[in-house]
């Protein structure tokens, strides 16, 4: 339950960052430049803070049907961190 309250932190701030970056652009960045800059980050680092929690659950209730669950969205949020890393660059 921490780590999935800590993702939602580190995501609804990166939000608020973005959107404080958008409303102060300085600078010439158009839209998706701002949103693959900043919010992506914090996206990609709320996935792997999920991906922790869903490991620590397992460990601690470990049943078949908990580890097959787990599995399959570790694997989709693998693979969206994976797409999102490589759309950035």
């Amino acid at each position: 339950m921490f780590f999935t309250c800590m993702s939602i932190v580190v995501m609804v701030y990166g939000f608020f960052k973005t959107a404080k970056n958008m409303l102060t652009n300085s600078t010439e960045e158009s839209f998706e430049e701002n949103i693959k800059k900043n919010f992506d980050t914090f996206v990609l680092i709320g996935l792997q803070i999920l991906i922790v929690a869903d490991i620590i659950e397992t460990i601690i209730a470990p049943d078949l049907q908990t580890i097959s669950t787990v599995l399959i969205v570790v694997i989709i949020r693998t693979i969206m961190s994976w797409e999102l890393n490589r759309e950035k660059k």
